[in-house]
C-alpha cells in the first residue's frame, strides 16, 4: 500500500487555487478523498466510504468537493477545476454536481469540453484522423456552477481508480 501523499498534494493545490479565485466572491471550498470499500455482512454486500489514507492498485477513490458562499450576494458561474491525480484514471459517469455544467480536459486544463466533443487528432499514413477521448485520457474535471445563493453550499463529486 502507498501513502496518499501525491493525492493529498493535488487536493491542497485545488483548495488553494480555488480559494484564491473565489476570495472576492466569498466562496470557499473543501475537498475530501475517501476510499470506497465493499464488505459482505450476512450475505449482503455493503459499500461504504473510509478516509483515503493509503491506497493500492484498483482502489476506488471518491472525491467530494463542498463549496460554500459566505457572501451576502449570489455567486454566478463559479468555476471549480480539479486535476485528476497522477496514477489514477477517471471513472466514467462519476462526476456529479447539481446545478452545474461538467466538462473535462485532456491537456492538463488548457481546454475543456463535454465528453462527446473532447477530441484529438492523430496522423496515420499521411491522413489525419479525429478521435473522441476515452475517460482514462481525462486530466481534469471542471464544474461551472450556475448560481450559488448567498449563505448556501453544495457538493460536487467524482471518482478515480488507482492504476
Amino acid at each position: 500500500m502507498k501513502k496518499l501523499s501525491t493525492l493529498t498534494a493535488l487536493l491542497l493545490a485545488l483548495t488553494l487555487a480555488a480559494g484564491a479565485a473565489f476570495a472576492a466572491a466569498k466562496v470557499g471550498i473543501k475537498i475530501k478523498a475517501e476510499k470506497e470499500i465493499t464488505t459482505v455482512k450476512g450475505g449482503k454486500k455493503e459499500t461504504r466510504l473510509i478516509p483515503a489514507k493509503k491506497y493500492a492498485p484498483n482502489d476506488l477513490i471518491v472525491y467530494t468537493i463542498t463549496y460554500t458562499n459566505n457572501g451576502d450576494q449570489a455567486a454566478t458561474n463559479a468555476v471549480i477545476d480539479d486535476p485528476i491525480p497522477a496514477g489514477t484514471v477517471y471513472v466514467p459517469g462519476s462526476a456529479k454536481g447539481e446545478g452545474s455544467e461538467i466538462t473535462f480536459s485532456i491537456d492538463k486544463g488548457k481546454t475543456f469540453a463535454a465528453p462527446t466533443l473532447l477530441t484529438y487528432e492523430t496522423q496515420a499514413g499521411g491522413k489525419k484522423e479525429k478521435h473522441v477521448a476515452a475517460p482514462e485520457e481525462y486530466t481534469n474535471v471542471r464544474w461551472v456552477v450556475a448560481t450559488i445563493p448567498a449563505k448556501a453550499s453544495g457538493k460536487l463529486e467524482f471518482k478515480v481508480r488507482v492504476k
